[in-house]
């Protein structure tokens, strides 16, 4: 369509237009290869009467390709190629469409993910609803929504990339209900990144790195303080790879787990931090905060970590003399990771 046909989405959850220029340097030599998503301006009228006066009479409303749009324009083009979707009539429907296609091509950045989820649940009533619609699970709508939450000066460090503020710690942040308590966790995120800087070369040590690997036990070494083998580290260190990528069989490993004697408290603490290493954050692990909308990912992988440190712990505190238990979950990690027993371990474990 001829680019003097075509209008900006005046809802865009886009704000800013960014990489307007190197998008239009790659159009003049290539031209543009994504088509936009466009409904016509009588369409977006009928379904937004409060947007009508800020679009002309005739044309089309691009719902997703603004940036391409500003950046052909800029490049000089005379058309634009796109996609005309005749079935987008209604207001959510033309919500949803936008919403789907930014946030597949991860085109919005964080506040805006929480205004689009914000607009969609005006529309359907329910955060639940949002998530179906967008085909994403509970827990991504309310990782979003805990932004809501931020106090103002950590919702600009995360827009302005401050040192320390990623997206995973403003999440957690966004956990916190006070103030006082948002602005201190920061506060040390802060110290900690300062102490980063002014030794660099830490982090990349292969000692400390290794070691980051394998959580400590905290009690969970077989006892007496007793360093771990390097068949337990290498189970460890599968056990949180798995966690990291939420794979294998929940319920089998529960049956097992739900059988050995282990200290709850333990448990835990080993749990919590595998999931602090996997970014899940130890906090998956609060009873006190299963009943809100956590989302079911989190506790999935707050599952598998509690299961898996239950039988971790088991096995190295017995060095597989309960054969029935070791066999049994040293074959799920077997089936599950890329685990191999140490010779030492076969005639226990096989």
């Amino acid at each position: 369509m001829p680019l003097d046909s075509l209008v900006h989405n005046p809802r865009n959850a886009r704000q800013d237009l960014e990489g307007v220029e190197g998008l239009a340097d790659t159009y003049e030599d290539a031209g543009v290869l994504q088509p936009c998503l466009v409904i016509p301006v009588q369409t977006f009228r009928e379904a937004f009467p409060e947007d009508a006066d800020k679009l002309p009479a005739q044309g089309h409303v691009v719902l997703a390709g603004n940036r391409r749009l500003a950046a052909a324009r800029r490049a000089g083009l005379a058309t634009l190629p796109v996609h005309l979707n005749p079935k987008l009539k209604t207001r959510l429907g033309i919500l949803i469409a936008a919403a789907t296609e930014n946030i597949a091509r991860e085109e919005l950045k964080p506040f805006e993910e929480l205004a689009t989820i914000e607009e969609l649940k005006a529309e359907l009533g329910t955060y639940d609803a949002v998530a179906k619609k967008l085909g994403k699970t509970a827990g991504w709508v309310s990782q979003r929504r805990r932004l809501g939450n931020l106090e103002p000066e950590l919702r600009e460090a995360l827009e302005r990339r401050t040192p320390g503020m990623t997206i995973e710690l403003a999440r957690d942040l966004g956990k916190l209900k006070k103030r006082d308590e948002q602005l201190a966790a920061w506060k040390v995120e802060q110290e900690r990144v300062a102490r980063r800087a002014d030794d660099p070369k830490a982090e990349k040590r292969p000692k400390a790195k290794k070691a980051s690997r394998v959580p400590a036990q905290g009690g969970a070494d077989g006892g007496g303080g007793a360093p771990l083998d390097d068949g337990a580290k290498s189970r460890r260190d599968a056990c949180l790879l798995a966690i990291a990528t939420g794979t294998g069989d929940l319920p089998r490993l529960s049956i097992i787990a739900a059988q050995v004697p282990v200290d709850p408290d333990e448990a835990v603490a080993l749990a919590g931090q595998w999931l602090t290493e996997a970014a899940e954050g130890s906090s998956a692990l609060d009873v006190d905060t299963l009943a809100n909308e956590e989302g079911t990912d989190r506790q999935l992988a707050a599952a598998l970590a509690l299961a898996l440190a239950r039988c971790e712990i088991h096995l190295t505190r017995t060095s597989g003399a309960d054969s029935a238990h070791a066999r049994a979950y040293t074959h799920w990690l077997e089936t599950h990771t890329d685990e191999q027993p140490a010779a030492a371990e076969s005639a226990p474990t096989a």
